[in-house]
């Protein structure tokens, strides 16, 4: 059976040929490598959604206002979904994997110092806050469009020489190094979301403090990006025209119809985080008693349980494959949202109800970083930073749409759905529940139909090639 000239090829034989800059390294200094750059990478990444999940609480906390704090984070979606289109896969096959980190992450520190500049601009001039927290936030969404497009192609090329180098599948490898990686960015951002309310409540430092602090480790990620490994760079798409290699990322969701089947996998996450920041931990926290004071602990609960998890995922998806994993994920984000669609009184919820909420989105969330990453260096192995950058798309594209968009989905009449915020404006909350439901049951139904596809595709490949040799390629 002939192969298919739309579907792009699975398995590329001479691609997994190719020599690798990690081709003479023990797959002890392979995994040590790895772990250097998840270390580095996550501390800087750390410090950016720790002032991320502050953004939307109140002025006292984070200088910017929940209103400049919810548009702040809108804006960084919006360019970091626009850097993924125009040309984020093309800048890291151009710099290489590592150097596309590290730039990543010197721009990513730009967000972060933008929250300490917000702090020391006296009340005074309160109306400088707005252009330097936009500004910051558009700065740093550009460079998150390529730093996690560059994390995508680095753990992909990893994965690939740490198969090769221990002689287990790519799709085993995928799994092992998709759980280490979840877990040290989840675990360090648990940290240091935790470390701005023990600044606060246990040092009483004033959120100067705080936000200098994560400047200098945002910084100091940076700075260890330089020592981690760095791959060759290797552009096979020099003789293409540069119109097509900056729209890769378009051209493999056009071209590729299990990308489209992805997207409401990719989706679910964005908007449940939308939700999460700008209607629980802006408005429904604000109804416990202090519950503003302990925002920056409540934001790191999913980080702390998506570490957990994340590890547990990972050794699941070696039994079961990762499609239940994440099938669990998407079901996760649906029933957090639905919780407040079977009780809408938040007023009576508690501290408990609160932890449960949280604690689901961190169920989910270990899916997304860990497993979805995975699947698609997987399901799209010849096209890794354009697989990636569509993770961005999608997702950055879907946080953008709730961040912005939430806060303009009003009501006129005061009810369980139609809920009044701190801002005495009134908020179809109802309408945000079941946009997150809806896209979480989209999920399940694209990933399906994608898996399918993958599995067709290896098929029809094998028929004509052969099966590939070596435990590289495995069914997902």
């Amino acid at each position: 059976m002939a192969v298919s000239d739309k579907e792009p090829l699975l398995f590329d034989p001479p691609a997994y040929k190719r020599s690798n800059s990690m081709s003479s390294m023990s797959p002890n200094a392979i995994l040590k490598s790895f772990v250097l750059m998840s270390i580095c990478f996550s501390a800087n990444h750390g410090a950016v959604t720790a002032c991320l999940g502050l953004s939307s609480v109140t002025t006292d906390l984070t200088f910017l206002g929940a209103d400049l704090g919810t548009y702040q984070s809108g804006c960084l979606y919006l360019f970091y979904t626009a850097s993924a289109v125009f040309g984020a896969a093309y800048i890291v096959k151009k710099v290489g994997p590592r150097n596309g980190l590290l730039y990543g992450l010197i721009i990513y520190c730009v967000y972060v110092a933008c929250f300490l500049v917000a702090a020391v601009i006296p009340d005074s001039h309160d109306a400088w806050k707005w252009p330097v927290a936009l500004l910051g936030a558009a700065i740093g969404g550009v460079g998150g469009g390529f730093l996690w497009t560059a994390q995508g192609a680095y753990f992909g090329k990893t994965a690939e020489a740490y198969a090769i180098a221990k002689n287990i599948p790519t799709s085993e490898a995928t799994s092992s190094l998709g759980g280490i990686f979840a877990f040290f960015y989840l675990a360090e951002e648990v940290m240091l979301k935790m470390l701005s309310t023990l600044l606060t409540k246990v040092f009483d430092y004033d959120w100067t403090v705080v936000f200098a602090f994560y400047t200098a480790i945002a910084v100091s990620g940076a700075i260890g990006m330089g020592f981690c490994h760095s791959f060759r760079v290797e552009d096979d798409e020099e003789s293409k025209p540069l119109c097509t290699k900056l729209f890769s990322a378009v051209r493999i969701l056009v071209n590729d119809s299990k990308m489209k089947y992805m997207i409401p996998m990719n989706a679910v996450f964005g908007f449940s985080a939308a939700f999460l920041t700008s209607y629980v931990t802006g408005q429904v926290v604000h109804l416990q008693k202090n519950g503003d004071d302990y925002a920056g602990a409540l934001t790191a609960i999913p980080a702390g349980v998506a570490a957990i998890f994340s590890i547990i995922f990972g050794q699941v998806a070696k039994v079961t494959g990762k499609g239940p994993v994440l099938i669990t994920g998407a079901c996760t984000f649906g029933l957090m949202t639905s919780l407040f669609v079977v009780n809408p009184d938040t007023a009576s919820w508690g501290w408990t109800s609160i932890f449960v909420i949280y604690s689901l989105m961190g169920v989910g969330r270990a899916t997304f970083e860990g497993t979805l990453r995975a699947t698609f260096a997987d399901f799209f192995a010849n096209d890794k930073e354009g697989a990636f950058a569509n993770i961005i798309l999608q997702s950055g594209l879907s946080s953008a749409l709730g961040f912005l968009g939430f806060p303009h989905i009003l009501c006129k009449e005061e009810s369980d759905y139609c809920v009044r915020y701190k801002d005495d404006t009134l908020h179809n909350v109802l309408a945000m529940e079941i946009i997150c439901i809806g896209t979480a049951v989209l999920a399940v139904v694209g990933y399906s139909i994608a898996a399918v596809q993958h599995k067709q595709q290896k098929k029809r490949e094998e028929n004509a090639f052969g099966p590939p040799s070596g435990k590289l390629v495995e069914s997902v």
